[in-house]
């Protein structure tokens, strides 16, 4: 899909991937969702042998030794770099949970919380070493669809009981799917459906971020200098967070751009405006920080909470439903970071531990009152690039944001929330894929017209592209900003699947050829499966047919439909008072392997089992020199 996204005209060398790895300089200051693209869930799972080309720094990375093979100084310095890694992540970690809590339209305690205790539980006992876990967009944009407006930013919305049940009960599902081994089917997950994801994600951020701008009641836009000087702070925090990174000085990576945006932004605030006489709300002034919300605790036993809100009618449906949504945008983010991450470092995922602690993690942090949480690709991305492999960064991480959050809250209180605006608009910015822009508008046109989008020799709009891609990309975008990603996510997989199932009944035909013996062999080329199993049964003369007939399938039925329209044709020729033998094809014989006797009386659903462990023994008991091909072509 990345190949589809090619910006030039010469074939595979002019192909350009979607928002390629950025380098580590310029990696050690993006915030945690600044990274994201297409290709940041690119993956081959855990095999080192399906992944990509990588770097001589990825390299040298993925060769490092394991801590039972270093020596004393070695170990060391291992543990010196995780931890100073560990200290960027959470200095980058900080402002982003603030934020995501107001676009969850939550307190921020509820998202640092979370940060550290979702942080701590995933690096710990996880199963993927190095992956950055924590307050997620995606779940922050999910959470603030089911919570009404609040009286005003950083306050909690109307409705913010039914979060933390949600949250345990989507730990619950997690916990689930660990056990019934779900986490497998992400891999029908299409790229064209990740960027159209994250195109949606990315419009979500941004455009929420206007509710900076509204006065508290949400009626009237703000005015007067209060709007300017808001304007100023989140264009000077959003800069400071864009460009630090791209300066050619030492100095651009020694403090996450993040956090230095906050600085900045506090900077501006208390430095011009408020010497000026006028200001603007920092973090304190709409949600303080204190020592009563600087520990967690159980979310019945906070007063703050009117827990009776939980019986009132539709309020059990309105928690069913998002700890549903919940589960499925954090596994599915989670399981696609981790592959990210197992890319970089050439080291084995335990894509079973990593839903396992997921689920404990958010069952604990739904108890104490946090929004819960799921992997972070951006500032996983940051810690495994920069060098960070193991747990002990994660865990650096972890702690540093429970002492932030427990001793040095007074800090955040001076936070403006317009640099926060700006730092979010940063996040939106980089989260979209802009790659696929060029790629749907080349779609709307014809492919003569494509050519003369050029400026000298650079191809401004890809030649070649699949219009159903780029169907889908727009479509799950739409979905997921009108309604919620997760449905986005779930219309793309099935228009992705319903493209398949129908190219796949292209491929499939039926021949027939006269045998030396006079009987008639007819040869099912392709998948027999629901799309091509329903008009199958035409394809046979059963009038004019000779008295036996032979019908080799190249593969076995996919599902009863095709099952059905088997018996169907045994059928019609018993009927005819003629005699029809089905074998599925075999590799090294003609004859191939004889198949289950589908025209058995008995029910449907147990003749394709029994069916299937009879074939399954036949195949066990032929010859070691015994090829069969399998469903999947090998």
């Amino acid at each position: 899909s990345a190949a589809m996204l090619s910006a030039g005209s010469s074939g595979p060398k002019a192909t350009v991937s979607i928002n390629p790895v950025p380098d580590v300089a310029r990696t050690a200051g993006r915030d945690v969702e600044a990274s994201p693209s297409a290709d940041n869930f690119k993956g081959s799972g855990s095999s080192p042998e399906g992944a990509p080309p990588v770097s001589r720094e990825r390299s040298a990375m993925a060769a490092a030794p394991a801590w039972a093979d270093m020596d004393n100084s070695e170990r060391l310095s291992h543990v010196k770099t995780e931890t100073l890694i560990g200290i960027i992540i959470f200095l980058s970690q900080l402002p982003e949970s603030v934020a995501f809590a107001f676009l969850a339209k939550m307190t921020p305690p509820t998202a640092l919380h979370a940060a550290w205790i979702i942080g701590f539980i995933t690096s710990a006992f996880g199963g993927r070493p190095g992956m950055i876990s924590g307050a997620a967009g995606a779940r922050a944009t999910i959470i603030g669809t089911f919570i009404g407006t609040p009286e005003r930013v950083g306050l909690n919305g109307e409705g913010v009981e039914i979060v933390f049940p949600a949250v345990i009960i989507s730990g619950g599902f997690m916990l689930a799917i660990w056990f019934t081994k779900f986490y497998r089917f992400t891999k029908l997950i299409p790229e064209s459906v990740l960027v159209g994801f994250l195109n949606g994600l990315g419009l979500l951020i941004i455009l929420s971020q206007v509710y900076t701008f509204r006065n508290d009641d949400d009626t009237q836009w703000r005015t007067g200098a209060e709007v300017g000087y808001m304007l100023l702070i989140t264009f000077v925090s959003w800069a400071t967070m864009e460009f630090t990174p791209k300066m050619p000085c030492r100095f651009s990576n020694l403090v996450p751009s993040s956090l230095l945006a906050l600085v900045t932004g506090a900077i501006v605030e208390f430095a011009l405006v408020r010497p000026l006489g006028s200001r603007t709300d920092t973090i304190g002034d709409v949600a303080e920080f204190t020592a009563a919300n600087a520990y967690p605790r159980p979310f019945m036993t906070d007063p703050q909470y009117d827990m009776s809100k939980l019986a009132e009618p539709g309020r059990p449906l309105q928690i069913f439903t998002l700890s549903i949504l919940l589960c499925a945008v954090g596994s599915i983010e989670s399981l696609l970071t981790a592959e990210v991450v197992t890319e970089v470092v050439k080291t084995p995922n335990r894509p079973d531990r990593v839903m396992s602690a997921l689920g404990v993690a958010n069952i604990v942090a739904g108890f104490v009152g946090c929004m819960g949480g799921d992997a972070t690709i951006g500032l996983s991305k940051m810690n495994v690039i920069s060098g960070g492999t193991s747990r002990i960064s994660g865990v650096v991480a972890s702690i540093g944001v429970v002492l932030c959050v427990t001793v040095a809250y007074p800090l955040l209180n001076l936070v403006p929330i317009s640099a926060l605006t700006g730092v979010m608009l940063v996040v939106g910015l980089h989260t979209i894929s802009w790659p696929s822009l060029p790629y749907a508008i080349s779609a709307c046109l014809p492919e003569e017209w494509r050519r003369y989008f050029k400026v000298g020799k650079y191809q401004l709009l890809p030649i070649r592209v699949d219009r159903y891609d780029a169907f889908i990309m727009v479509v799950v975008s739409a979905v997921s900003y009108v309604t919620n990603i997760v449905y986005g996510i779930a219309l793309g997989v099935v228009l992705a699947c319903c493209r398949f199932s129908w190219e796949s009944t292209l491929d499939f035909r039926v021949s027939s050829t006269i045998r030396g013996d006079g009987s008639k062999l007819y040869t099912a080329q392709g998948e027999l499966f629901f799309a091509t199993a329903n008009k199958f049964h035409l394809e046979f003369d059963y009038v004019n047919d000779p008295e036996r007939v032979h019908l080799l399938l190249e593969f076995e039925p996919q599902d009863y439909s095709a099952v059905h329209a088997i018996r169907k044709v045994m059928h019609n020729y018993e009927k005819a008072g003629k005699h029809i033998e089905v074998r599925i094809h075999g590799g090294d014989h003609d004859g191939g392997d004889a198949a289950p006797n589908y025209a058995q009386t008995i029910e449907m659903n147990q003749e394709w089992h029994r069916a299937t462990e009879v074939h399954k023994d036949q195949m066990h008991t032929k010859s070691p020199g015994h090829r069969r091909v399998g469903p999947n072509g090998k």
